[in-house]
């Protein structure tokens, strides 16, 4: 089995801020590996102080035949399956992009830093997109605004230094799936899983506020509770099946002990300044976080994969509840998997 995926390096320069890597799960050989970072335009440090992931690396990863289109803030880069590159696809409302999903031909992502979602063919040629703050579901049921932005103009370098938590309507859309042609996307903030295709809501559960990944697994619907360090299992009308809790296993628990004792966020003077600014500001999490979850990818029937900080990635068997392998990409906490894409 191939798998990729993507990684975000926490307060690490943006020109080397993360990879897409390429490994043999059988036998955990990395085959090839390639740095990802905003280009055209240029992303850098003065345009971006924010020192987690913001414009760091790379996301969402999809494979269209031998081609794979992984997401990095504001492009689709298009690698070979040597991860040589083959081209790069931007749009003008791609501004944070977050997970991305293929269906019938058409990619949709998560601009997640304008909470909206975007459908393109292949060939990067706009087809649709959907705003999370504009839906009058969504704004009678949180209270939402609509966002103040020009959809006509070049939005992509415009959001780097708007802080979320300071946006009460901000809702974090950061994933999206199609499942029996029907549109859903997950809401980070609120932890609420929405089907725009009927306006309705399937699940919304605030314990899971902060979450990451949507997965229709069967019959069954899988997210990643992030903050909680579990994978929860849904039924499709939203009732809790069950969730996994990682630090229930020794070898996972192990890891997370010991990247907990790194320390956090101390790389330099305005990396601690901006971290006292980011508590007063009450921001969803510190800057580096063991066993952070992010990256979701099923495998089979019953089998998934699960990414989490120090980059490593998980097999389960999530009927069992078992842990079946694991292989860790790097020591290092501020090294994070973010996206992640098994390939039978």
């Amino acid at each position: 089995m191939d798998v990729y995926f993507s990684t975000v390096v926490r307060q690490g320069p943006i020109s080397q801020g993360g990879e897409l890597v390429h490994i043999d799960w059988s036998t955990k050989k990395v085959h090839a590996k390639a740095i990802l970072s905003p280009t055209d335009p240029l992303i850098t440090e003065k345009d971006d102080a924010n020192p987690r992931g913001n414009s760091r690396g790379g996301r969402g990863i999809v494979k269209i035949n031998n081609t794979i289109y992984v997401a990095t803030y504001h492009s689709l880069h298009l690698f070979d399956s040597f991860l040589r590159p083959k081209g790069k696809i931007s749009n003008n409302l791609f501004v944070g992009l977050h997970e991305i999903f293929l269906n019938d031909n058409v990619i949709w992502l998560t601009s997640t830093a304008i909470d909206c979602i975007i459908g393109i063919d292949t060939q990067g040629n706009y087809i649709d997109c959907w705003w999370a703050r504009e839906d009058a579901n969504l704004k009678k049921h949180f209270s939402l605004t609509p966002l103040k932005i020009d959809k006509t103009i070049d939005n992509r370098m415009l959001w780097l230094k708007v802080l979320p938590a300071r946006q009460p309507s901000h809702t974090h859309l950061n994933a999206v799936a199609v499942h029996q042609e029907q549109l859903y996307v997950l809401l980070n903030r609120f932890g609420a899983v929405y089907n725009t295709t009927t306006n309705r809501f399937v699940l919304e559960d605030p314990s899971i506020a902060g979450c990451h990944n949507l997965v229709f697994f069967g019959d069954k619907i899988l997210i990643n509770d992030t903050k909680g360090k579990r994978v929860m299992v849904y039924t499709q009308d939203g009732k809790l099946v069950r969730s996994l809790n990682l630090l229930d296993f020794p070898e996972i628990n192990a890891i997370y002990q010991s990247a907990s004792q790194f320390p956090q966020a101390k790389s330099s003077s305005f990396f601690r300044v901006f971290n006292l600014f980011s508590n007063f500001m009450n921001r969803e999490h510190e800057i580096k976080s063991p066993l952070f979850l992010r990256g979701l990818s099923p495998v089979d029937q019953s089998r998934i994969l699960v990414g989490f900080s120090p980059a490593t990635i998980a097999e389960f068997d999530i009927e069992k509840g078992k842990l079946l392998d694991i292989f860790s990409y790097s020591q290092d906490i501020a090294v994070c998997v973010h996206g992640l894409l098994a390939c039978s």
